[in-house]
């Protein structure tokens, strides 16, 4: 039953041809068995004719096979030129224009009108009436054979028979081929209307997206014209709708072309300024990104600009803000400078005073009032020490605090510095391990401020803690062309990662609680940290709630010697 059935083709033309091939050729060959068993048994002729079925059945199954193949333009051809000689043949053989084989030349012209188009329908056309001609030609010059097949009533009739259901089946063909192909043209015209609807509605989304864009969008051409604007687009610049499309680039961007990135393929987002209707100029943040085709040339632009206005004007608002904010702090720095100065006058004083009191209470043996003209000697350095830091804070803030270099051997600034902090240390019953070779020599730096760098580190350990151990490490090392460095442990109350965020922020302390259990203004560490950095230097430090904490400072190592030598004038030669 395979045989049966027509072979399918992707492209509908092909199929519409290899439908009518198939249901040409299996009715040839049914036709073909149906004739031969007749003229053989029912008609019992003994004519040459009956032996030209064979090789049409033969043919026949041959081109169904080549039709399954593929090869339908092949099949065609063969198809129209096996029915053509066989007719041809058989006319020799029955009578030639007399006999009734010829009529079949109508058969081929309405094969070719199925089959072909065109020039090969006239050139099937044109190959009929020339055998007809031919055959006229053999009758008139007396050449014709003599007719084998005899002239009998059946004969005629199968004859008649063959050609009336050929031609109906035929006719029949070519009606069902133009109602399949007027089925086809609705079902085309069907699928363009959806493709059309689907092409407008996803045009209509495309716009509706464009014009719901809050940023502005134009679409150039690669000659610098506009195609396609928005919504935002014309709002932003004040034109009617569409007013731009198909004016120069230059009439939005007036700068369009004059700048490195206008000649990119692509780049990424810059300050540009639009210009508006009336004149004047819109900063935008202006994206342009290439237009490619489907070859993949680059046929224009999409530029993205949005409105940068807003962002301005709080630009200019913040760097006025940020102008004052600094006038404040300034004010503010010399303030405190000036508080600071008219408070330590009067306090020394009071503090002199104190100090003469208690040499004459020691003279007289009054014991009772030593302790405490004590206490408020004790009171007024430690405010003293309060205001000499904020001096330096204010200074540190108002830019005027300056670095005084000199040399000086670390060893014995160290030594001094132990001087300074040791009654600290005993106050809390701590002990400490000082480890500073004398091998690191002399260093030409600020010997104020690292003394007061170690100072503040020294006492903040001895402050924290209470009978137990500090550390303090003195250190040279040659990476990044010579550092210093100070390192001071102490086994104390340790920080949080929290409160070491803050830790170097000025009058900020840990938390209420250890400001009041231990006191202090929080400014140690930010002085401390302003005069690192000062110095070129950095500081670091690790540190765990009640396991300690360690504090390591590293600063540049400048060698006397090596800069004595740097400024010393060349020796001059002869």
């Amino acid at each position: 039953m395979r045989w049966l059935s027509a072979p399918t083709f992707a492209d509908d033309e092909t199929q519409r041809v290899a439908r009518l091939l198939h249901i040409t050729l299996v009715t040839t060959l049914l036709t073909c068995i149906v004739a031969a068993l007749i003229h053989v048994f029912a008609l019992d002729a003994a004519g040459a004719s009956r032996w030209s079925y064979p090789p049409v059945l033969a043919s026949g199954v041959a081109l169904l096979a080549l039709l399954r193949r593929g090869r339908v333009h092949a099949v065609a051809l063969a198809v129209q030129t096996l029915i053509w000689l066989a007719i041809v043949g058989s006319a020799f053989t029955d009578g030639g224009l007399a006999g009734p084989t010829l009529g079949g030349l109508v058969l081929v012209v309405m094969v070719a009108t199925l089959l072909f188009t065109g020039r090969l329908v006239l050139l099937c056309v044109g190959v009929c009436v020339l055998t007809l001609i031919a055959f006229l030609a053999f009758e008139l010059s007396g050449t014709m054979p003599a007719a084998t097949t005899p002239d009998t009533v059946e004969l005629a009739f199968l004859a008649r028979a063959i050609h009336l259901g050929g031609g109906g089946m035929l006719l029949y063909l070519a009606v069902n081929s133009l109602h399949a192909t007027r089925r086809r043209a609705r079902e085309g015209e069907a699928r363009a209307d959806a493709l059309l609807r689907e092409a407008t509605d996803a045009r209509l989304y495309a716009d509706n997206v464009l014009a719901s864009m809050a940023e502005s969008l134009v679409v150039v051409d690669a000659q610098g014209v506009v195609r396609t604007v928005n919504k935002a687009a014309v709002e932003l610049l004040g034109h009617d709708s569409g007013a731009l499309i198909g004016r120069p680039y230059t009439t939005i961007l007036p700068d369009y072309g004059a700048q490195i990135s206008d000649h990119s393929p692509q780049h990424a987002s810059v300050e540009r300024s639009y210009r508006h209707r009336d004149g004047h100029l819109v900063p935008v943040l202006l994206t342009r990104s290439p237009l490619a085709d489907e070859a993949g040339a680059v046929v224009g632009s999409v530029c993205v600009a949005s409105d940068i206005r807003r962002l301005k004007q709080a630009e200019v608002s913040l760097r006025e803000a940020k102008q004052i904010a600094e006038e404040a702090s300034l004010a503010k720095s010399r303030f405190l400078a000036n508080m600071s100065h008219e408070l330590r006058t009067p306090l020394n004083a009071v503090i002199g005073y104190a100090e003469m009191l208690l040499e004459e209470a020691d003279e007289r043996g009054l014991q009772s009032s030593i302790d405490e003209l004590r206490k408020v000697q004790f009171a007024g350095k430690h405010l003293l020490g309060l205001i000499a830091d904020i001096l330096d804070l204010s200074k540190i803030e108002a830019g005027r605090m300056d670095i005084h270099l000199e040399t000086f051997d670390v060893a014995d600034m160290v030594e001094t510095v132990m001087g300074t902090v040791r009654p600290l240390l005993a106050r809390n019953g701590n002990r400490i391990d000082v480890q500073c070779s004398p091998a690191i020599g002399f260093i030409h730096a600020d010997l104020t401020k690292i003394r007061q760098i170690l100072l503040n580190l020294l006492s903040n350990a001895a402050k924290f803690t209470r009978k137990g151990s500090l550390a303090l490490i003195v250190s040279r090392s040659h990476v990044g062309g010579g550092r210093v460095q100070f390192t001071v442990t102490d086994t104390g109350i340790g920080m949080t990662e929290a409160q070491i965020s803050q830790l170097f922020q000025a009058f900020s302390q840990g938390d209420t609680s250890t400001a009041r259990r231990f006191g202090g203004t929080g400014l140690g560490l930010a002085i401390t940290k302003a005069f690192v950095d000062m110095l070129g230097g950095t500081v670091e430090v690790q540190s765990k709630p009640g396991a300690g904490s360690q504090f390591t400072v590293r600063l540049p190592f400048v060698d006397p010697l090596e800069l004595s030598m740097s400024r010393r004038p060349p020796r001059r030669s002869g």
